[in-house]
């Protein structure tokens, strides 16, 4: 008999910077799902971003581990940083596959991202072969019946707080820090010569 493999959640991100939303989110998906842990995974070249609006990945690699220290079913991963650029979640994927073959991945996506899913690269394998956890955004409803089997639907609370909306506060001089988990702000005003 196959031994049943542990599931883990992998919630991409450039996390510039990561915030309660991201937090909340996967607070609740590891509630509400069958998954062992949450890998939240830095992106260090999203194709879809200007990497000129990025702070730097290490700095953002900082914030996460940061936010996430006191909830030990959270890691942070640096694998993005050490394959090639732009990054592509199915590199990413078969190369945590390959270092982690005891575990099953998850995607975690909006649902803003299933319209766009097939301009991923290996989009067509990508579905076939990983399971995908979707949750609800704005103006982005989604049914069960409309999903692939693979992919499941969680209810997650919608938080409407955004990383752009972040960085653009403090760069008028705003004061948002009880968006962000704790010790982050701090960080960013450390480092705020870094910030695009």
């Amino acid at each position: 008999m196959q031994e049943k493999r542990q599931r883990i959640g992998l919630l991409f991100g450039s996390f510039n910077p990561i915030h309660i939303g991201h937090t909340a989110l996967a607070n609740y998906i590891l509630e509400y799902s069958n998954l062992y842990e949450i890998w939240f995974v830095v992106s260090s070249q999203n194709p879809f971003k200007n990497k000129s609006e990025l702070m730097p990945e290490t700095l953002r690699y900082e914030m996460v581990k940061t936010a996430i220290a006191k909830e030990p079913r959270f890691s942070v991963s640096d694998i993005e940083f050490h394959l090639p650029q732009p990054s592509y979640t199915i590199n990413t994927l078969e190369k945590l596959t390959l270092e982690y073959p005891h575990y099953e991945f998850a995607v975690i996506i909006g649902s803003d991202n299933l319209s766009d899913l097939s301009k991923w690269k290996e989009s067509e394998k990508l579905i076939c072969s990983y399971r995908f956890i979707v949750y609800p955004r704005p103006n982005y409803p989604v049914k069960d019946a409309e999903l692939p089997v693979n992919f499941e639907i969680i209810e997650a609370p919608l938080l409407n707080i955004s990383s752009t909306m972040i960085r653009k506060s403090i760069k008028d001089g705003k004061q948002l820090s009880f968006l962000m988990p704790a010790g982050v702000y701090e960080l960013m005003m450390k480092n705020n010569s870094q910030l695009s």
